[in-house]
């Protein structure tokens, strides 16, 4: 093998010339100066040797057969490897047009015949140095591909092998340069919500990637602690816009699905439009971009907020970054909405969108070169309901229920009081469970505390202190008006309170947390409003109550106290 200290050892050279006697006379000068040669009588033969050999040196003769010198020059410095190894033209025209057109077609350098050994051997010499140079090139060329396809596979290792779904969402990414721009992420929430993120960060390789790691780290965090997903856009935000450079940004489409409520929440920040088809491949929604892309401005637009529309378990949701729409053929047509959502629809009906889209790009594109990064998600409406071990938690209560009643002291106690606009800019359950994880360390039993505590807390803003009415949301255009309704009156918020306050009871085989959460509603007829769910529920359609359903599951007991403005329920686990 041969290595950079010792470059000079062994070198290649192809020699081309329709004569053999010339090519014999120049092969011993050159095997005396310790080159390996190799010879060719023709323009295509030298081509394929080029290709096969890989010389160090090509000494070429301007007159031959089936493609000349010129020709043959140029065919070999097109090929990746031809561009940068030295080319001598060796003629008998000394002229100065001879001279022009071989630097014209690649050469390096002319040698006119007659010419002495001497002279012959100073100029190989002469041009040894390029072809060390370029050999030293090639090899650093060589081990940076290396490192930089290692440190790509590593940095996808990190972000893509962690994702969520991964068996349930489609993907197309399809990077233009090593490194892609584009980013996919997906993270399950304590409550069993999906949250999911499709990003384009400026331009493609490595510098359009250097957000990646904060990013992805900033979204997997905040979701795992149970944040809301506005909480998360916002945070994102300020992150790239403090850590990335002003001309790097990213657009991105964040979206939140929520199985128990059959809604998902959207966010469309400066990528192409977005959709929600349904089983048909009907557009049931389509959301265009409503925010310039984040990291642009030091917070979001004052009036942002997130779309929420209703779902069905047949439906999906479909992303793309703009390298898809962007897309060209060789005639440098774009691939376009229009055929984009051809076949898409496709994809929907044979339940195979990331492949339909991918194969109908790439036949469209043929072999032009791929401009941009290409990405799509297409994520299913259903089948992500968290499959909460009800029963479990339940039935182990008649066990030790002498070691539930016997703790009658508590360990530790929290209480936190939101009051006036606070309620509308703190959300207090990942405080809440980021207390209970420091003193008690992880477990999977707090993704039921977490849902329980985020159903009461919620319910306290929404029917206690906002008022709302929960009866919209029993049809799909309700759903949306009860969530607007919400946002507006939180913005307009500034009086009333709620006081969440927790105790913790250490178990001999588990624990026990009582939780109560009390609002400064007017309170409600707890009777009417229950049997009015349960009637809902029964007749098979209903859009509100599941929370409170879901709750009366998971707890223990529960009570409604103070005409409804105090709820008090009790959460028993068992650590086997």
């Amino acid at each position: 093998m041969r290595t950079i200290s010792n470059i000079h050892i062994g070198k290649i050279v192809l020699i081309v010339d329709d004569s053999s006697t010339r090519c014999q006379v120049l092969k011993r000068v050159l095997e005396e100066e310790n080159y390996h040669v190799h010879t060719a009588t023709n323009g295509v033969d030298a081509v394929n040797k080029f290709i096969n050999h890989h010389p160090d040196l090509i000494l070429l003769d301007i007159s031959m057969p089936i493609m000349n010198g010129y020709d043959t020059a140029r065919k070999i410095k097109s090929l990746p490897s031809g561009n940068l190894t030295p080319l001598i033209f060796i003629t008998n025209e000394n002229t100065e047009q001879a001279y022009i057109d071989g630097v014209d077609s690649g050469a390096d350098g002319v040698l006119v015949r007659p010419f002495s050994a001497e002279v012959f051997k100073a100029k190989i010499k002469s041009l040894r140095r390029i072809s060390d140079l370029h050999r030293q090139v090639k090899l650093l060329q060589q081990e940076q591909q290396h490192d930089t396809e290692l440190a790509e596979k590593l940095l996808s290792g990190v972000i893509e092998s962690r994702n969520f779904g991964l068996d349930k969402i489609g993907v197309i990414k399809q990077a233009a340069a090593i490194f892609s721009g584009d980013i996919q992420l997906s993270a399950l929430c304590p409550n069993g919500d999906v949250n999911v993120l499709l990003g384009d960060f400026t331009g493609h390789g490595l510098r359009s990637s250097i957000g990646a790691i904060p990013l992805t780290e900033t979204f997997r965090a905040m979701t795992k602690k149970g944040f809301s997903l506005f909480e998360i856009i916002v945070q994102v935000n300020k992150q790239l816009y403090n850590l990335l450079p002003a001309d790097l940004f990213l657009a991105a489409t964040f979206i939140s699905i929520s199985p128990h409520e059959q809604s998902v929440y959207i966010l469309n920040a400066g990528l192409p439009d977005s959709y929600i088809f349904d089983a048909d491949a009907n557009i049931k929604h389509q959301i265009s971009s409503s925010h310039p892309p984040l990291g642009v401005l030091p917070k979001l637009l004052p009036d942002t907020r997130l779309t929420v529309y209703s779902i069905s378990a047949m439906d999906r949701v479909v992303l793309i970054s703009d390298g898809i729409i962007e897309a060209r053929n060789q005639n440098k047509e774009m691939y376009g909405y229009e055929r984009f959502l051809i076949a898409v629809k496709q994809g929907v009906l044979t339940d195979n969108v990331s492949q339909m889209v991918l194969n109908d790009i790439n036949m469209f594109c043929e072999n032009a070169v791929q401009e941009d990064d290409i990405s799509l998600l297409d994520i299913p409406c259903g089948g992500w309901e968290q499959q909460f071990n009800i029963e479990a938690v339940n039935a182990h209560n008649v066990d030790y229920m002498e070691d539930v009643y016997d703790a009658l002291t508590p360990v530790w106690k929290w209480n936190l009081n939101l009051t006036g606009k606070r309620l509308s800019s703190i959300n207090p359950i990942p405080l809440a469970m980021n207390q209970i994880n420091e003193i008690e360390g992880a477990g999977d039993h707090w993704q039921h505390l977490y849902t329980i505590l985020t159903e009461l807390f919620v319910n306290a803003i929404d029917h206690g202190v906002l008022n709302l009415d929960s009866g919209l949301k029993n049809s799909a255009e309700g759903f949306s008006q009860y969530y607007n309704e919400r946002e507006k009156r939180l913005r307009a918020l500034d009086t009333g309170y709620v006081d969440i306050y927790l105790e913790y009871y250490l178990l001999a085989r588990g624990g026990k947390m009582i939780i109560k959460v009390k609002d400064s509603g007017a309170g409600f007829n707890t009777f009417k409003v229950f049997k009015n769910i349960s009637d809902s529920s029964n007749s098979g359609y209903a859009l509100s109550g599941r929370g409170v359903e879901l709750i009366n599951r998971l707890c223990d007991t529960i009570e409604y106290k103070e005409n409804g403005t105090l709820v008090e329920a009790t959460y028993v686990w068992n650590i086997k």
